[in-house]
């Protein structure tokens, strides 16, 4: 696939609804498939998602080999720019998680969901969570959608508000959603901002998939040590 220099403005669109759409869809459909051949329903979704990581790695090929380049080149000052910018976003995080925490009295239908499958499944999920999920979710809220703003705010504020949107899906899906889970939308962009602000200004998309792997892993650790710890 072309470079972003070389793609029009149409191809861009139809590439950002793709990867927008196919998030959600591909992986499913894969399941599917692969369903019949692997009896562990996390590890088909583990293999589901890694193809779908192969389709965006063919798209973004170009961009992601320019920018890979552009940087480990300068790794160091890249990743403590990028490290500053996420502290800001995780404190709005922790913020209104603590906010929300004193209206909903419980955390999000999508982390209850990871805290399940991480304790039970330990090395696929944190696999998933620390590998999987940050360049998946990096390529298609940043990488398909930066092509399509001139302005940076908006880019960071829309990166930021579907990125928080994917992450209440299982709420909405629930049969118990209240509106009110729509809150924990405000965390979730928080954090998807600053990987989007990030990428914007050091001008590659590595900045955030770096950064929330290792934000991802930390936690997933934590939770683990918190929760085998306790026993």
């Amino acid at each position: 696939m072309n470079d972003i220099k070389e793609r029009s403005t149409l191809t861009n669109i139809i590439i950002a609804i793709f990867c927008l759409v196919g998030i959600i869809i591909i992986p499913s459909i894969f399941m599917i498939i692969i369903d019949g051949f692997i009896k562990s329903k996390v590890l088909s979704l583990v293999i589901a998602d890694l193809l779908f990581i192969a389709i965006l790695v063919f798209i973004f090929y170009k961009d992601l080999k320019n920018e890979a380049k552009v940087y480990f080149k300068d790794f160091k000052n890249k990743f403590k720019y990028s490290f500053k910018i996420y502290i800001l976003g995780y404190m709005g995080m922790l913020f209104f998680n603590l906010f929300i925490a004193l209206f909903l009295k419980n955390i999000s239908s999508n982390e209850s969901q990871v805290r399940e499958l991480l304790y039970n499944n330990t090395i696929l999920t944190l696999f998933s969570i620390s590998i999987i999920a940050p360049i998946s979710e990096e390529l298609v809220f940043r990488k398909s959608l930066a092509p399509l703003f001139k302005n940076k705010w908006a880019y960071v504020i829309v990166s930021g508000v579907l990125f928080g949107g994917a992450h209440i899906l299982t709420n909405i899906f629930d049969n118990t959603f209240l509106l009110k889970d729509l809150l924990y939308i405000l965390p979730y962009g928080c954090l998807g901002a600053s990987f989007a602000l990030m990428d914007y200004n050091s001008k590659t998309t590595f900045s955030s998939i770096v950064i929330h792997a290792l934000h991802n892993s930390v936690t997933g650790i934590l939770l683990l040590i918190t929760y085998f710890g306790g026993k």
